[in-house]
């Protein structure tokens, strides 16, 4: 539903036959950067030293993925940022992709755009 949230602003699911507008996807997305997604990310060690590209292709991550940081199924990518080895995060990143798999392209897609944003 709207650009790809899965919850309502109080936590209920969406069903698949609900519609929502623009305005209120827009206003949904707000609220999901600012509530669910940026509270866990600036927990990250070096957040505030990161540039905004960075930061977007973090937030991008976990919008696909949740909060990643520290859980056991994102070791890699957290080890990098909590080492601050900023180099290897792009390498990071293509790691999550879901290989074997019949979305593995589009992920790595994705990663691989996130892995740019993180560079520039």
């Amino acid at each position: 539903i709207g650009w790809g949230s899965t919850r309502k602003r109080n936590g209920q699911p969406f069903h698949l036959w609900e519609k929502i507008s623009l305005e209120e996807a827009n206003a949904l997305l707000d609220f999901d950067i600012r509530n669910r997604f940026l509270p866990a990310l600036q927990k990250i060690p070096y957040w505030s030293e990161m540039n905004d590209n960075q930061r977007g292709a973090l937030l991008s991550f976990a919008y696909n993925l949740g909060d990643f940081y520290g859980h056991p199924d994102f070791n890699t990518i957290t080890r990098v940022l909590k080492n601050k080895e900023w180099d290897k995060v792009p390498e990071a990143l293509k790691l999550y992709r879901n290989p074997g798999t019949n979305v593995e392209a589009g992920l790595l897609r994705r990663r691989v755009a996130e892995a740019k944003l993180w560079s520039s």
